[in-house]
C-alpha cells in the first residue's frame, strides 16, 4: 500500500510539473500563431512566385497571395511549359508528379506510383524540373532494390511528358544516402544537381555535382567537406546559388558562386547569409 501511495504522489507531481512548464511556456511566449500566406500582404516583385504551406501552393503576384490548391499534400512546384506548373503530391507512402494549370486545376496525372499490390511496392517522386527547352522533365526517383524493396536512394530520371516515351536514368546514386535530388538541366545539355556520400566515419556529405551525359560518373563542383546542396542558377546560366551548412547541423549560409557553363567549373563562392535557416534558392 505504502508504495502505491508513493508511485502515485510521484506521479501527480511529475504531471504537476510538465503543466506548470506548459503554462509558464504559454505565459512568458504567447501561443503561436501560424498565418497562412493569403493572410498576409508583401511588396510586389516582377513575375509570379510559388509557395508551399500546409500541403497547399499559393501563388504570389502583384503583392498578395492566392491559394490555388486544397491542403493535400502538394508540394515542390516548378515552372512547365505553356504557363503551367509540375508539382509533387504527396500521399502516406508514395507520391506522384502532376501538371497543374497555372490556377492550379490538375492538367495530368505524370507518374503512377502507388501499387495495387503492396506498399513496398510503392515508389517515390520528388523535386520535378523541365529542361529549359520545356522538352524534357527531369526528377529524382526511387528504383527499386531487388533485395531490399524498402530502401529508398533516388536515382534522377529524365522522360518526356508522354507517357509512351521511353525513361533515361541520368545518376547512379551512392547506397544509403537517401540518393540524388534537385536535378537542375542546363541548357547545353549537363546535368547539376545534389549527390550525398557516406565518408568512412558514416558522416553523411551533400555535394554540388555535375554530368554532362546520362549515365556518366560526373564530377563534383564543391568538396564534401563545405556541405552544400538545392543548386539554382540565374538565367544566364553565369551564377550559382547553394546551400552550405560547412559542417554545421544548426544553422546554414546562402552561397554564390560564378558558374563557367562550358567548363562546368565554380568561381569562389560570396556568402550572401550566414548563421541562419534557409533553404530552396530559385
Amino acid at each position: 500500500m505504502r508504495w502505491a501511495i508513493g508511485a502515485g504522489l510521484v506521479l501527480a507531481m511529475l504531471a504537476f510539473g510538465i503543466g506548470v512548464y506548459h503554462v509558464a511556456g504559454a505565459l512568458k511566449g504567447g501561443a503561436p500563431v501560424v498565418h497562412r500566406p493569403n493572410q498576409i500582404s508583401a511588396p510586389p516583385l516582377a513575375g509570379t512566385m510559388y509557395v508551399v504551406q500546409a500541403g497547399a501552393i499559393y501563388r504570389f503576384h502583384h503583392g498578395s497571395f492566392t491559394q490555388i490548391t486544397a491542403e493535400a499534400g502538394w508540394t515542390q512546384p516548378s515552372a512547365a511549359p505553356d504557363d503551367q506548373l509540375v508539382a509533387v503530391r504527396r500521399q502516406g507512402n508514395y507520391s506522384d508528379l502532376y501538371l497543374l494549370s497555372s490556377s492550379g486545376k490538375t492538367v495530368a496525372q505524370l507518374t503512377h506510383d502507388s501499387s495495387s499490390a503492396a506498399a513496398e511496392e510503392n515508389h517515390w517522386a520528388f523535386y520535378p524540373r523541365f529542361s529549359p527547352d520545356g522538352q524534357m522533365l527531369f526528377y529524382a526517383f526511387d528504383p527499386k532494390d531487388p533485395f531490399n524493396s524498402y530502401r529508398v536512394d533516388l536515382a534522377i530520371f529524365a522522360s518526356r511528358i508522354d507517357s509512351r516515351s521511353r525513361t533515361i536514368l541520368w545518376t547512379h546514386p551512392n547506397e544509403f544516402t537517401g540518393g540524388d535530388v534537385n536535378p537542375l538541366p542546363m541548357r547545353g545539355g549537363a546535368l547539376i544537381y545534389t549527390k550525398y556520400s557516406i565518408d568512412d566515419s558514416f558522416q553523411v556529405h551533400s555535394q554540388i555535382w555535375v554530368q554532362k551525359r546520362a549515365g556518366s560518373a560526373g564530377q563534383a563542383l564543391t568538396s564534401p567537406e563545405l556541405g552544400c546542396g538545392q543548386p539554382a542558377v540565374s538565367n544566364d546560366e553565369k551564377m550559382l546559388a547553394m546551400v552550405c551548412s560547412k559542417g554545421s547541423n544548426q544553422s546554414v549560409e546562402l552561397d554564390v558562386a560564378s558558374l563557367d557553363a562550358t567548363s562546368l567549373t565554380l568561381g569562389s563562392p560570396a556568402t550572401l547569409v550566414s548563421g541562419q535557416l534557409l533553404a530552396s534558392p530559385a
